[in-house]
């Protein structure tokens, strides 16, 4: 049976769209450093998957979507075991238009965009992540309050990530409104969002009332070679 893109995402996108970014090992690609920490190899790895793996991994530790079920290799360190939940865009209503306080994001915005990545924790943000693309944001007295904007993509789908408000502005349905506004792009491209959350996280909630419909459960593991 042909594998879904969604079951791995990462590997779909490294071997896909986002091949000409993708520091490559036999069976193992990863990310640029300052772009982003994710990396993969086959789900089901032999001891040459983890080795390619380590060849790419000398820096930096490498973070993976896999199934639940995954055990990392003997002498293979873990830094974060995390669960995830995938949801896919089936029931999002894109209809309507951008607000006027919704602007694009540039270059010249990575440092308001790394300032609030690192007051809300919404995942990995790093230097080079506006790579991806497709990031909006709402500006309020000069700072950025919230944003949200595209990660992972391979033909078929995008993923929306970095959504965050600043605590001071919550309550005003920004991180909705931006979804939205992402997820309306990734539509007109031709292609389907989905996103990701860590099990457990009440933002989960507001992602189904928008639509966004669960599709899998896996978990993200972040791995460092033997030393």
């Amino acid at each position: 049976m042909q594998q879904h893109p969604l079951d791995d995402p990462i590997r779909s996108a490294l071997t896909g769209r986002h091949s000409p970014m993708a520091i490559t090992s036999g069976t193992a690609a990863r990310y640029p450093g300052d772009v982003a920490p994710f990396g993969s190899m086959p789900l089901s790895p032999t001891p040459a998957d983890w080795a390619s793996l380590a060849e790419i991994a000398t820096d930096d530790a490498v973070a993976m979507f896999v199934p639940t079920e995954f055990v990392v290799a003997d002498g293979w360190s873990t830094h974060l075991e995390l669960g995830l939940v995938q949801l896919t865009d089936d029931d999002v209503d894109t209809s309507g238009t951008r607000g006027d306080d919704i602007v694009d994001l540039a270059d010249a915005d990575v440092p308001e965009m790394l300032r609030l990545t690192a007051l809300t924790r919404p995942g990995p943000f790093l230097p080079r992540t506006i790579a991806f693309g497709g990031y909006v944001g709402v500006v309020d007295g000069g700072r950025l309050v919230a944003m949200a904007g595209r990660r992972l993509s391979m033909p078929g789908w995008v993923e929306i990530s970095a959504v965050c408000t600043d605590p001071e502005a919550r309550g005003r349905g920004l991180a909705r409104r931006l979804i939205t506004e992402v997820a309306r792009g990734v539509r007109a491209d031709g292609d389907r969002a989905f996103l990701h959350v860590a099990a457990g996280n009440p933002a989960q909630g507001l992602y189904e009332a928008m639509g966004f419909v669960v599709r899998r459960t896996s978990k993200v593991v972040d791995v460092t070679p033997p030393r």
